[in-house]
Formats: structure tokens, C-alpha cells, sequence
């Protein structure tokens, strides 16, 4: 019964796109579900793990409907990235510049949006800290990013801040060739360790 649950924490990869026929991010966030299973400390957290289309009109619609259905404790939203070699957490997002096509070959229409930057409130650089203090343990490092790239990813984290900028974080994983999917789903496991102690402090 989801009233067992104490908390609930949503987190969400991608699904294909270009050469990412295969994205290790929802490759990734299905491993995250299976420890997150086999795992007794997190017995009173539901999570739901999703994925979503690389599709701007997508994202737009569907991250509001999980913080309506859900009403989540946190939310973690996951996407790849050729650039980055080790976990990469973002720190904010920008309302408009999303001039990249995406599976639809579409952009957003930005003609009635105010430019602004928003920043997660999620304390991302101590929980970077403590992922590479910790490295024995995940076997991933970690770094922080004001610059997310202006696609899906900086998209679907501007969406999530302007409902709720205290209780969501993005993080760029690397592709398969740098790290395996397990390795990156013990490494995003420790980043909601940390997320889910400071809604329990909170």
C-alpha cells in the first residue's frame, strides 16, 4: 500500500535519441529501481522511475502530471552526456535557448518566454562532495555544472524548478563506454542516499 510509504521519490532517464539508440540513462535508472528493490534502508521510500521521450512538447506535459499524480518528497531527473566522465550535477537551468531540435525535429516556442535561470535549492556541491568521498564505495567521482547544455536535459530540470526548486536535482551521467550502468545506478543510489537524508532532517 503506498500508505507504508514515508516518502516518495521520483526519478526519470531518457528514452532514445541520434546515436544514443540505447540511452544510459534509463539503462542506468532501471538498475537504480533494482538496488533501490534489494535495498532495506530505503523500506520507507516508494520510488517511481519513468522514462521520457527526448521530446520538448513531452517534457512539458508530463512533468507536471508527476508532480500532480505523485506529490513527490524529491524528484531526480537523469540524461547522458558524450562531454561528461563521471557523474555531473547541475546546478541550474535556463528558461529559453533551446534551439536544438529534438526527435521530432521541434524546438519549444520560446516567443512569450521571459528569460530566467533558475537554481535548484538541493544542495548539489556537499552532495558531490560526499559522492567522491565515498568512491570506494559507488566507484563513481563526481562534479558540479552550471551549464547543462540546452536540450532535453536543461529542459526537463527548468520544468521541475519552477514548480518545486527545494526538492529537484539533474545529473549527467556518462555513456556506457566510460561507465557501466550498475556502476552509474550505485553512484545516482548514493546521490538519492543524500537527497532523501536531507528531506528526513528537513
Amino acid at each position: 500500500m503506498d500508505s507504508d510509504f514515508k516518502y516518495v521519490v521520483i526519478v526519470t532517464g531518457f528514452g532514445p535519441f541520434g546515436d544514443h539508440v540505447i540511452n544510459a540513462s534509463w539503462e542506468a535508472v532501471k538498475e537504480l529501481s533494482k538496488l533501490h528493490a534489494d535495498s532495506k534502508e530505503f523500506i520507507d521510500v516508494k520510488l517511481i522511475v519513468e522514462e521520457i521521450p527526448v521530446s520538448y512538447d513531452d517534457v512539458a506535459s508530463y512533468v507536471p502530471k508527476l508532480w500532480k499524480e505523485y506529490n513527490p518528497t524529491v524528484i531526480l531527473h537523469v540524461g547522458v552526456s558524450h562531454k561528461v566522465d563521471c557523474l555531473t550535477i547541475e546546478c541550474c537551468a535556463h528558461s529559453n535557448g533551446y534551439e536544438r531540435p529534438d526527435i521530432y525535429d521541434k524546438c519549444p516556442d520560446e516567443s512569450k518566454i521571459t528569460q530566467e535561470v533558475l537554481i535548484t535549492n538541493v544542495d548539489a556541491h556537499k552532495i558531490c562532495d560526499t559522492i567522491n568521498e565515498n568512491s570506494m564505495e559507488t566507484e563513481c567521482s563526481a562534479c558540479v555544472s552550471y551549464d547543462a547544455g540546452r536540450f532535453l536535459c536543461e529542459y526537463v530540470f527548468y520544468q521541475s524548478l519552477h514548480i518545486e526548486p527545494t526538492k529537484v536535482l539533474f545529473v549527467h551521467v556518462p555513456d556506457f563506454t566510460t561507465y557501466s550502468s550498475l556502476r552509474t545506478a550505485k553512484g545516482l543510489l548514493h546521490i538519492l542516499r543524500c537527497m532523501i537524508k536531507c528531506a528526513r532532517e528537513g
